[in-house]
């Protein structure tokens, strides 16, 4: 159970259930103001923004093939053809994202309905580029049917779209939910079902959003992740795998598989780089229909390294460009680690170089605003009804436009 309590000492044993520890920011008494909320939570935002963007250029390239051409990658660029992007603008793990976190502010208890229709929106603002789905950018296939389907119900049923998926596509955009429910854990694990059930009706990608969810919360609460129990961490996303399943009828013999996952990471954790990539690789493998690397789409794989590398690196920077250079889905594993550690280390950890590059720099500070608001206010009683100054669908038609205007003048 997540909430209250004493601050984590760091650096302590793995395993351990030391008093205070994996528990949300600390109610009433806290002594977290709000220039350190707002601060966990741009990092948490530029973090994901920053590797969403930074991943878009190796995005299904092998780590050979990212080497060849960047040696290192460290820098926002643009994604190469045949989907041409400019260097710095986010694709749908981000605009996904922000909608859910749209969604959260306008009706806290009941997400879904408004995540599905902002959805629709954005893909309604734009309909020209290679490479997206109306408004959304560097979409899948799995995503891209679940946007058709909830066209085609016209808003009579937000699961419309739901597919039998185990995928990160829940994960991705889950940070969210902790940037709104901080102090609620039984608040944040409804909210992910009912946003997950949107896109899957597989456990297993609930699993892994709810292990991303109890992640940036408890960054946002110690400013930390050493201290995480894992026991703890690992009881918080069962429950949410138990309760998908019971919800969904979805029961299995992989209900559980990625809270498994994330036992065996923790339990290797700390080890060597390579050692533990070919691990969770490995872990995954046993329950996918095809060879997966760690940082594949599957949530087992994709996920699991995401998680690790937010924990293990040394800095935000070095956990971004780590991620990243992993390719496979390095832009979806390049946002997870960003919400994540951007969590923990806050806004004065993100390199000024790529905050400054990013297309959405301060597009979004009004979320941050409303949400501080509201963490401040220990989210007493529910709220909602928030509305932003500019509607998401505005702005991702807006910036599809300009890099398609962009892309015809340079020729691309």
């Amino acid at each position: 159970m997540i909430g209250g309590g004493s601050p984590p000492r760091r650096g302590a044993a793995r395993g351990s259930r030391q008093a205070g520890a994996f528990r949300g920011i600390n109610p009433p008494n806290s002594s977290m103001d709000a220039s350190t909320i707002r601060s966990r939570i741009t990092g948490s935002l530029d973090g994901l923004l920053i590797g969403d963007a930074l991943g878009c250029p190796v995005e299904m390239k092998t780590p050979a093939e990212i080497r060849a051409r960047y040696g290192t990658l460290r820098t926002l660029e643009d994604t190469p053809r045949p989907w041409w992007r400019p260097a710095g603008l986010h694709s749908d793990d981000s605009q996904q994202a922000i909608a859910l976190c749209d969604a959260l502010l306008e009706a806290p208890d009941a997400p879904a309905p408004v995540f599905a229709r902002l959805l629709v929106e954005i893909y309604e603002a734009y309909d020209k580029g290679p490479g997206q789905h109306g408004g959304h950018r560097g979409t899948g296939k799995n995503f891209r049917v679940t946007v058709d389907r909830l066209i085609a119900a016209q808003g009579s049923d937000p699961f419309a779209g739901a597919q039998a998926t185990a995928g990160n596509g829940v994960a991705m955009l889950a940070a969210p939910i902790a940037w709104r429910f901080p102090t609620e854990p039984a608040r944040r694990r409804a909210a992910l079902l009912s946003v997950a059930r949107v896109k899957t009706t597989d456990p297993r990608a609930a699993g892994a959003g709810a292990a991303l969810v109890e992640a940036v919360a408890y960054g946002l609460a110690y400013g930390t992740l050493r201290g995480i129990d894992p026991a703890r961490w690992i009881d918080a996303t069962a429950k949410a795998e138990q309760e998908a399943a019971e919800q969904w009828g979805a029961d299995g013999p992989t209900t559980h598989a990625f809270s498994r996952a994330l036992t065996a990471m923790l339990a290797r954790w700390p080890c060597e780089r390579a050692e533990m990539l070919d691990a969770i690789a490995a872990v995954a493998g046993a329950t996918s229909d095809r060879p997966v690397g760690p940082s594949a789409g599957y949530a087992l794989a994709s996920v699991v390294t995401a998680l690790y590398l937010a924990m293990d690196a040394p800095t935000l920077e070095r956990a971004l460009i780590d991620a990243v250079n992993l390719g496979d889905d390095a832009d979806t594993v390049g946002a997870m680690v960003g919400a994540v550690r951007g969590a923990a280390d806050g806004a004065d950890a993100v390199p000024k170089r790529w905050r400054e590059g990013l297309w959405a720099k301060g597009a979004f500070n009004d979320r941050v605003e409303a949400l501080v608001e509201g963490a401040a206010a220990r989210w007493s009683g529910g709220g909602g009804g928030w509305k932003p100054k500019e509607s998401l669908a505005s702005s991702e038609g807006r910036w599809s436009r300009m890099a398609e205007r962009a892309r015809g003048a340079l020729g691309k």
